[in-house]
């Protein structure tokens, strides 16, 4: 069996492990548009905070170490651009030759994440304006940091990442001031109660915290001086933008695969409409235990159950897993903890 997957971070890795362990007969190959592969993204703004002190301490993994250990086979700076689902290929960049590439498989796991949500204000592309997606992101807004002797810092949006840069700023010494668009931080996460007790908290430990404010502007020559808002103008050096994710399925629109604002549906064995293609991690909806109902919940734990559980639930025919989902269940994203899989294989938080 040729089982082909496309992503490398923590859906991805977890997938194409599970798969080897599962068969060891089975090719898996596994391409990714980064360099880097099941790199601890939970912990970027540690890193830029310095509570995680030096590069390699993000990268759990490197694709010579993790295809030393798993029998993958690994292609970094490959970026999917087209899916043939009859005739079961995929095409890729090759990032650093420009030439495209085509990939046949037997079965298709889609783990290609997602990647953060620009908003559409002057002045995104000036100096010191950083997201927090990826290893180069944490690394890159440290240096300006130090650099650039960074006093006051904006971030936009109230999110988990939103809030973890901030707390991380402000034990750096920096200023910091959050703004969201919405009513309340956390707006998909908590009722309006417990993110008045967040926001209070924030406001006591001296992170700034503006609600109901709207980014307009990032302002300066060619680098970042001030941000305008809906409720003013405010001074920085820095700005981080934390206003949500987008999928990273693009190149998915023409093929037939049934989506729901970018995002691919899955059925509860997280297979999609089309034949032997299987959708993960924050690219997918999955189905809600409780309600039934699809759902987009792109995070950790999402990511590493559903990595080692494409279809595991189901029998018959078109089964990427033949084991059910009920054995070797790891669901911890912390690299420094490992838990036993009942045949006698190891499970960690980096795609294993």
């Amino acid at each position: 069996m040729k089982v082909l997957i496309l992503g490398g971070v923590a859906a991805g890795t977890k997938a194409a492990a599970k798969l080897k362990r599962e068969d060891r007969s089975a090719q898996v190959t596994l391409i990714t548009k980064s360099a880097d592969i099941s790199y601890a993204g939970c912990g970027l703004p540690y890193y830029v905070g310095g509570v995680i002190e030096e590069r390699g301490d993000l990268i759990v993994n490197t694709p010579e170490k993790y295809a030393a250990l798993t029998g993958v086979t690994v292609y970094t700076l490959r970026e999917a651009v087209a899916l043939d689902s009859e005739a079961k290929t995929v095409t890729a960049k090759n990032l650093e030759t420009g030439e495209d590439e085509v990939y046949d498989y037997d079965s298709l796991v889609i783990a290609t994440g997602a990647s953060a949500s620009v908003p559409p204000v002057e002045g995104v592309e000036l100096s010191g304006v950083f997201t927090m997606r990826t290893p180069d992101d944490a690394i890159g807004m440290r240096a300006y940091l130090e650099e650039k002797n960074v006093k006051r810092a904006v971030v936009v949006g109230g999110g988990f990442i939103g809030l973890e840069v901030a707390e991380n700023l402000k034990d750096r010494g920096i200023s910091v001031t959050v703004i969201d668009f919405a009513s309340q931080l956390l707006p998909n996460v908590l009722d309006p109660e417990m993110a008045g007790y967040v926001k209070r908290h924030l406001q006591k430990n001296g992170i700034r915290v503006i609600t109901g404010t709207k980014a307009e502007a990032i302002l300066g020559d060619n680098q970042v001086s001030d941000v305008r808002t809906s409720a003013g103008t405010l001074p920085c050096e820095i700005v981080v933008l934390s206003a949500g994710i987008r999928p990273n399925t693009g190149f998915l629109a023409e093929t037939g695969l049934e989506m729901f604002k970018g995002t691919i549906l899955t059925d509860g064995g997280l297979r999609t409409n089309l034949p032997d293609i299987y959708a993960v991690g924050d690219c997918a909806m999955v189905k809600n235990r409780l309600t039934g109902a699809p759902q987009w919940s792109p995070h950790g734990l999402i990511r590493q159950y559903g990595g080692t559980n494409p279809s595991s639930d189901s029998g018959g025919e078109g089964k990427v897993l033949s084991r059910r989902s009920g054995n070797g269940r790891c669901q911890t994203a912390r690299p420094q903890l490992r838990q036993d899989w009942p045949d006698g294989s190891r499970c960690t938080g980096s795609g294993l």
